[in-house]
């Protein structure tokens, strides 16, 4: 498990600090153009009191933010300088593991959290990307931004990153290499603390 506190956000950005050994970098998932699944389990170790946000891709946004009375999917797509937002009510409890899967199958993106489906986006055009493409937990941004930062407290329990049928990236945080937790599919694709 890795406890991500607030306003200590973790990153998944393996090709900034090993470029030249990753083959699969999992941090440029939510732009393949092929299909993918993004599962993830957390667990809320405070209220949710403001928005916040459990994870957010960057520099074009792709991400979920977590209010008092529901959860937001907010993403633009590729060629687009238009932010959509999508919400939908629920209750975020603490200290219960959420299971959350985000699934894109052809020109379809589904959110399902604990097996009930949340959002379902057309991709006809691609979500934007980056190849400078990042994954941030527990924050809208970079501290060192000092904007939409939203950070919030949770532990992460398992997270892993499927591409087109074959996994390359996985993670049970249960081993660490100086600082950073390993990738159990081998594919380098770590996740450190910012």
């Amino acid at each position: 498990m890795l406890k991500i506190d607030k306003g200590h956000p973790w990153t998944m950005w393996p090709d900034n600090i090993v470029s030249k050994f990753i083959d699969k970098p999992a941090n440029r998932i939510f732009e393949h153009e092929g299909n993918f699944i993004f599962h993830m389990k957390f667990e809320l170790l405070e209220p949710i009191n403001e928005k916040c946000s459990l994870f957010s891709k960057l520099p074009n946004y792709f991400g979920i933010d977590m209010i008092s009375n529901g959860c937001v999917l907010i993403y633009s797509y590729k060629d687009n300088i238009e932010t959509y937002y999508e919400f939908k009510e629920c209750t975020w409890e603490e200290n219960k593991i959420y299971d959350l899967y985000i699934e894109k199958k052809r020109n379809n993106l589904k959110v399902i959290l604990n097996g009930e489906f949340y959002f379902e986006v057309d991709l006809t055009t691609s979500i934007a990307g980056s190849d400078n493409s990042h994954i941030v937990f527990g924050a809208g941004n970079f501290p060192k931004n000092g904007y939409n930062l939203n950070y919030v407290t949770y532990d992460l329990h398992y997270l892993s990153i499927t591409r087109d049928g074959v996994m390359v990236s996985e993670h049970k945080f249960e081993k660490f290499i100086h600082g950073k937790s390993y990738d159990l599919t081998d594919n380098c694709n770590f996740i450190f603390e910012i």
